[in-house]
């Protein structure tokens, strides 16, 4: 998209060493709010985080200057890689001036993007200054380069591809990133729901002083995430989140599923398809972070998949005979046949007779560790899709993706993670565990 552009912006644009973004309008879509729990739902397009993240890799340095701050901001430039920002200020050149000398890049060496009246002086400033399509109209006037998105929808990853283009990085760029095995390249999605049966307003019991909520939020940001995200349909839990700096999003309370708030997620922040989200239950404070990488690794390795999960190999035979340890079958390609609570698979001349505790010789059975990696556009397919007969007998809402064809990719560890919280007994035996490993000390 950027072959006709003239020579005079991309010789500006290869000059380009650091790219400066506002907030306001650029990295979010600029509506007018508050309040500090309104400012933290304020969206961040996915793409934009891509975009940024193609630029770290090929060498670019990346700053924010922004009237906004408070702890949900500074948590969601943590999420996007961004370690130098001046938060709170309207005074937007000298800000910019202050960045400038202390990276050691001139001026002339940095694109701005913004987007109104208040970032015209540093605009001027700049080598290759940047607006937004809905920037302000005296902005795209001045500027070198108006963005064909709108700010929060795509418009910092337009820039990234352009600055990238000009230095004829773009390919280069791309290719590198998909060819890496790192931690990058997905979301987290935390679906918490405060009327748990047995434990009412589970997310929010305190584990070591901290609400076990935040034990998962802390496992899934060590993950290496590009963002971390909690749904929840209560507004307490909304509001613990809020406080400590947890972007979340209040959700309809009609949902049947964590699925169903995964996929308003998606929808509401307008997420590419293509987007890898882990879905991370809110009881699970002990999931290692390695693990969420990794479910999310295995999905972006297999291409044909729709969802990625785990399993462990089962031990005990009473853990194959228990209904609430869920079982897989996979093929040899390592996708999931069937998830069952009966004993699978079954084995004929042995069956579940006898007094002995160990597992029939000739079988291994997998016990399914119930963390979903989804393709966006799988999981809009699974939540749009009615209940099936299978999944409605099992009670395994991932039964309906495999009714529907969308092939789950399984990958097996060596063990599997500690169980979440469903009891008291569980949350003293989970505290026990986090002291152990030094949490709260």
């Amino acid at each position: 998209m950027f072959e006709h552009l003239p020579a005079e912006i991309k010789a500006r644009a290869r000059q380009v060493r650091l790219l400066v973004l506002d907030v306001d309008g650029v990295l979010t879509d600029g509506r007018l709010i508050y309040s500090a729990e309104g400012e933290s739902t304020k969206r961040f397009h996915v793409r934009d985080g891509l975009g940024l993240r193609l630029l770290r890799e090929q060498g670019y340095a990346i700053a924010v200057i922004s009237a906004r701050g408070g702890p949900a901001l500074e948590n969601r430039l943590r999420e996007l890689g961004i370690g130098s920002a001046v938060l709170g200020t309207h005074d937007k050149l000298l800000a910019l001036t202050g960045l400038s000398e202390e990276l050691g890049i001139g001026l002339s060496e940095c694109a701005f993007v913004g987007d109104d009246l208040w970032d015209l002086p540093a605009l001027r400033a700049v080598g290759f200054p940047v607006s937004v399509a809905d920037g302000h109209p005296l902005v795209r006037r001045e500027v070198s380069y108006v963005t064909e998105e709108k700010g929060g929808r795509g418009a910092v990853r337009e820039v990234a591809d352009l600055l990238l283009a000009a230095s004829d990085k773009l390919e280069t760029g791309v290719a590198e990133l998909l060819a890496r095995a790192d931690t990058g390249g997905f979301g987290v999605v935390i679906p918490a729901r405060y009327a748990a049966t047995r434990l009412p307003g589970k997310p929010l019991l305190e584990l070591l002083g901290k609400p076990m909520l935040l034990h998962v939020c802390d496992n899934a940001r060590a993950s290496g995430a590009s963002f971390v995200l909690v749904a929840t349909d209560d507004e307490r839990i909304e509001q613990v989140a809020r406080a400590a700096g947890v972007d979340v999003m209040l959700t309809s309370n009609a949902h049947r599923s964590g699925t169903d708030r995964l996929a308003e997620v998606v929808k509401r922040r307008e997420i590419a398809h293509d987007s890898i989200i882990v879905n991370v239950q809110g009881d699970e404070p002990l999931l290692p972070p390695a693990l969420i990488r990794s479910t999310a690794d295995a999905l972006r390795a297999n291409s044909r998949a729709g969802i990625a999960t785990l399993a462990a190999v089962i031990e005990r035979k009473e853990d194959w005979l228990n209904p609430n340890i869920v079982k897989v079958v996979k093929n040899q390609a390592g996708f999931a046949q069937y998830f069952s609570r009966a004993p699978i698979p079954f084995v004929r001349d042995t069956g579940t007779e006898g007094a002995t505790s160990t597992l029939p010789e000739q079988l291994v059975a997998l016990r399914h560790i119930g963390i979903y990696a989804y393709r966006a556009r799988a999981l809009l397919q699974v939540a749009a899709a009615p209940a099936v007969m299978h999944e409605q007998c099992e009670s395994l809402e991932q039964l309906r993706a495999l009714w529907l064809g969308i092939p789950i990719h399984v990958s097996v560890v060596d063990q599997a993670p500690p169980h979440g919280v469903d009891t008291p007994d569980d949350l003293r035996r989970v505290e026990g565990v986090l002291k152990k490993r030094g949490h709260g000390v």
